[in-house]
């Protein structure tokens, strides 16, 4: 039982001291369940901080706009992340949704790098308004003017989703690898971040 936990606690350090990922997908659009009011969002996590808005396109919240920015302060980088989120059920005890969407980022120190790509994800809420358990699926293509020009980035995305009233509280966490082409091996990527949310409107 010891040796199970130590290796638990082993992967959960390698995914979450893993290098940063660069044009990543968004946090805020990884929610199976749309709410119906304007969601925005703060968090910080072991790499990075930022902010960021849900808008809903009506009532119904069957599609929504994500958009965030960040700072990740460990690789040094400014990103800004945008998504189109359609929730695909009916909202229930399991309510999916899908994003499509694009990141942009930019390395300002030494030589400015810019990079951006697309993504999309499928994301899964098991629950309900109050308390849900986050699934999630995330890929995409980052296209950079350094080495490696291209990249594939791919996440699994595990958190819950509380809210109290107006104001909700997350906790999520992503891991996976960026693959690229012409190299046999893959590099291990992971975050962990905390948001807090608030809900308006309706």
């Amino acid at each position: 039982m010891r040796r199970r936990g130590a290796l638990r606690l082993a992967v959960l350090l390698a995914a979450t001291l893993a290098t940063a990922a660069q044009a990543d997908a968004t946090w805020l659009a990884a929610r199976g369940r749309l709410a119906p009011e304007t969601r925005l969002e703060v968090f910080a996590g072991v790499r990075s901080v930022g902010a960021g808005v849900v808008l809903p396109d009506d009532a119904s919240a069957r599609a929504a706009l994500a958009a965030e920015g960040l700072w990740n302060y460990l690789d040094r980088t400014a990103e800004l992340r945008g998504a189109r989120v359609w929730q695909l059920t009916e909202p229930g005890l399991a309510t999916a949704s899908a994003s499509l969407g694009v990141s942009a980022l930019l390395v300002p120190e030494g030589v400015p790098t810019l990079g951006a790509g697309p993504h999309a994800g499928l994301s899964l809420a098991l629950g309900g308004r109050a308390f849900s358990v986050q699934l999630g699926l995330q890929a995409g293509l980052e296209l950079f003017g350094t080495q490696p020009p291209v990249r594939f980035p791919v996440r699994a995305l595990l958190g819950v989703d509380v809210a109290l009233g107006p104001v909700s509280l997350a906790l999520l966490a992503r891991a996976g690898a960026d693959l690229e082409p012409g190299r046999a091996f893959f590099v291990g990527r992971g975050d962990v971040i905390l948001a807090l949310g608030w809900l308006k409107g309706g």
